[in-house]
């Protein structure tokens, strides 16, 4: 049944509306009904029970209208949803070709977010951003892992590279299998997302809510805010710095900073973004979901079937999970900066990165008192 095929049609008998008390026949008829009433309590007392079971018949005959409509309600939705999200660029994955040599994984389930820059003035063969889902259900979370982007990685059939290149190489099916590889992450599923169409998106919700500070706000006002311009985005200056909405241009742009500091500060305000969307979108009308989720799948490729996005986006709606993050490599991932062949990586202990990932999704070390310490300790250093 599809959502166009549901209709509600209301019934009822309007003769009594239609008697007018007024009229000689109609004073008869009502005097006579009602003149023995107080003289009779046998007849009182019944006509009351009958009256106290007409209520209680109307009343459960009004929840089951009301269960109907919502039925058909979820229903339509349902049927407008499946019909958006069947018009999706979807290319599944080779199943036999992912690189999982794990089982460490069981109970939760990681799915690559791939940001893809796809300018027409611009190689968009490259993953400008490389995150990692973590849906639990048990425990009701959603976690995000980006990992640099630079960082020095095994690329299958092509030696060693940025990971970032492994999507020119072999676009998603290679960019999971090399994050599989090197991570041991055991993904099954990809999303890619062109970044500069999260900015129609961000303007449809009414914007995110940000925090830019000083440099940030130095950086987008005279680097990547004027290349914006230049493409056609309507994207004002940012005029002070601090917490403040963002329209859909400007927060692209937060989310491009690296020169301020590092590719793994401009991981981690890509997540600020996306936690800042998923806040926002919480909070719109229901019924401007599906125009959200269908601006989104303009902007995405999928390995994902139209009900396996409907049932993620109906446990994320009903249980409104928590959202935590991490970045690779971090304080507890020793790193470094190393110019290999006049090509510059980020270069850490592969096998510490899995160990802390693991960690943090399954909530084993990373959030013991001595992890805890640890980290605020590196955070106050000079």
């Amino acid at each position: 049944m599809k959502y166009e095929d549901f209709e509600l049609n209301y019934n009822y008998d309007d003769e009594d509306d239609n008697i007018d008390l007024y009229s000689s026949s109609s004073k008869k008829k009502f005097t006579q009904k009602y003149e023995d009433i107080s003289s009779n309590s046998k007849r009182h007392l019944s006509n009351t029970g009958k009256r106290k079971r007409s209520k209680v018949r109307t009343l459960r005959n009004a929840l089951i209208i009301v269960i109907c409509v919502l039925i058909a309600a979820i229903g339509a939705l349902y049927g407008y949803a499946y019909k958006i999200l069947s018009g999706m660029d979807r290319t599944p994955l080779d199943e036999n070709n992912l690189g999982i040599e794990t089982s460490n994984y069981d109970g939760v389930q990681n799915i690559a977010l791939l940001g893809i820059d796809s300018r027409a003035d611009n190689d968009s063969g490259r993953s400008d951003a490389i995150v990692i889902l973590t849906i639990d259900k048990k425990l009701k979370k959603l976690k995000l892992t980006s990992i640099a982007r630079d960082t020095y990685v095994s690329i299958d059939g092509h030696s060693k590279d940025k990971l970032t290149h492994a999507y020119a190489y072999g676009k998603s099916q290679l960019t999971v299998k090399t994050l599989n590889q090197n991570f041991g992450l055991e993904i099954e599923d990809y999303v890619t997302m062109n970044f500069y169409g999260l900015a129609r998106v961000i303007d449809y919700i009414g914007g995110v809510t940000i925090d830019v500070d000083e440099k940030e706000m130095v950086e987008m006002n005279h680097v990547i805010i004027p290349e914006m311009q230049k493409l056609g985005f309507d994207c004002p200056n940012i005029t002070s710095a601090g917490t403040q909405l963002l329209n859909g241009a400007q927060a692209v742009c937060y989310a491009r900073i690296r020169h301020t500091d590092s590719d793994v500060m401009r991981g981690n305000r890509q997540k600020e973004v996306l936690t800042a969307m998923f806040t926002a979108v919480k909070k719109m009308n229901p019924l401007k979901l599906p125009k959200v989720a269908e601006m989104v799948i303009s902007e995405c490729t999928t390995s994902f079937t139209a009900n396996d996005i409907i049932g993620l986006g109906t446990w994320a709606l009903a249980f409104s999970p928590e959202i935590e993050q991490i970045s690779i490599p971090n304080e507890n991932i020793p790193s470094s900066g190393k110019t290999i062949k006049g090509v510059w990586y980020y270069a850490y202990n592969l096998d510490s990165a899995k160990s802390e990932i693991h960690d943090f999704i399954y909530e084993e070390n990373y959030y013991s008192a001595e992890s805890v310490a640890q980290r605020a300790e590196a955070e106050n250093k000079p």
